[in-house]
C-alpha cells in the first residue's frame, strides 16, 4: 500500500503547478481549505468523491493522483510551449482605422464565428482615437468579476495576441473560448506553459484554470470606454436634489412649529 507521502506530494504538485493557493485550489474542487490541508498533510486519505472533483475541476488524470502513473493531465500536453493557434483575422473593411464592437448580446455569434471573415464584416465598426494602426476589437463587459477595474457594461479596446508565449503574468485580457467570453487577469504556470489561469480583480469570483486547447483567441486589453464616471455625477447630483428638499421640508416644519408657540404664548 502506498504512503500518504506520495498522495500528498502529488496533490501540491498539481495545485502548485497550477499557481493556486489552498483556499483558491479548495473552492474550485468544492471543498474545504481544511479538508485539502489534511490531504496535503496526509492526515486523510483521498476519498472517490474528492478524487473525481478535482479531475473534474482541473482534467486532473486519477490515475497519476492515486498511483502517480501517467500524465498529469487528461489530455496530452507539450512541456513550456505554447501550440501554434490560428491567426486572429482583421476586419475586411475599407478604413482600417475602424475597430469592430462586440456587444454583450452577440457574444455566442461571435464565439462560432470569430474566424469567419463573412460574420466579422457584419460588425458594428468604430473609430477609436488612438486605435487607427492595428488589430484591435471592442469587447462590452458581462458580469461584475471584473469590478473595480472595469464595470459591466463599460467597453474596452482591445489588441490581438498573435504569440500567446509572450503574455506577461497578470495581463488584463479578453479570453474566448467555446463557452464564453471573459474579462481575466491571465497567469501561465511555468513549468506548463499550457495551462492558462484566470484570475478575476473582484475577490468574490474564484480563480481557475483553462487549457489553451479550450481558447480561441485572446486580446490584451489597452483601454475603456466607460459611463460609470457619468452615472456617479448623476447619482450625486440626485442625492443633492434630495437633500435640498428635505432641508425645505425641515425648515418649513420648524417654522409652523414656532408660529404655534407664538400663538399658544410659548
Amino acid at each position: 500500500m502506498k504512503s500518504n507521502n506520495f498522495e500528498k506530494s502529488r496533490l501540491t504538485v498539481l495545485r502548485e503547478m497550477l499557481g493556486l493557493s489552498q483556499k483558491d485550489f479548495a473552492d474550485n474542487v468544492g471543498i474545504t481549505q481544511g479538508a485539502l490541508s489534511q490531504l496535503e498533510t496526509g492526515k486523510s486519505r483521498l476519498s472517490l468523491d474528492s478524487l473525481q472533483k478535482i479531475s473534474l475541476a482541473f482534467k486532473a488524470n486519477c490515475n497519476w493522483l492515486v498511483n502517480g502513473k501517467g500524465d498529469i493531465f487528461m489530455k496530452e500536453i507539450t512541456k513550456n510551449k505554447v501550440p501554434v493557434r490560428q491567426s486572429i483575422l482583421t476586419v475586411d473593411i475599407e478604413d482600417t482605422a475602424l475597430v469592430p464592437l462586440v456587444l454583450e448580446e452577440a457574444y455566442a455569434g461571435y464565439i462560432n464565428g470569430c474566424q469567419d471573415t463573412d460574420y466579422l464584416s457584419t460588425l458594428d465598426v468604430y473609430k477609436i482615437p488612438g486605435y487607427e494602426n492595428g488589430n484591435y476589437r471592442l469587447f462590452e463587459i458581462n458580469g461584475d468579476s471584473m469590478i473595480p477595474t472595469i464595470y459591466p457594461r463599460e467597453i474596452v479596446v482591445s489588441e490581438c495576441v498573435e504569440d500567446w508565449e509572450n503574455i506577461e503574468n497578470g495581463t488584463l485580457a479578453i479570453v474566448i473560448t467555446e463557452d464564453g467570453i471573459v474579462a481575466k487577469r491571465t497567469y501561465f504556470y511555468e513549468e506548463d506553459r499550457n495551462m492558462l489561469i484566470l484570475k478575476s480583480d473582484n475577490s468574490s469570483y474564484k480563480t481557475y484554470s483553462i487549457n489553451l486547447d479550450d481558447v480561441r483567441e485572446i486580446w490584451t486589453v489597452r483601454a475603456k470606454i466607460t459611463n460609470v464616471f457619468a452615472q456617479e455625477q448623476t447619482m450625486d447630483a440626485g442625492k443633492l436634489e434630495t437633500l435640498e428638499a428635505d432641508l425645505k421640508e425641515l425648515k418649513a416644519q420648524m417654522k409652523s412649529l414656532n408660529t404655534h408657540k407664538r400663538k399658544n404664548g410659548n
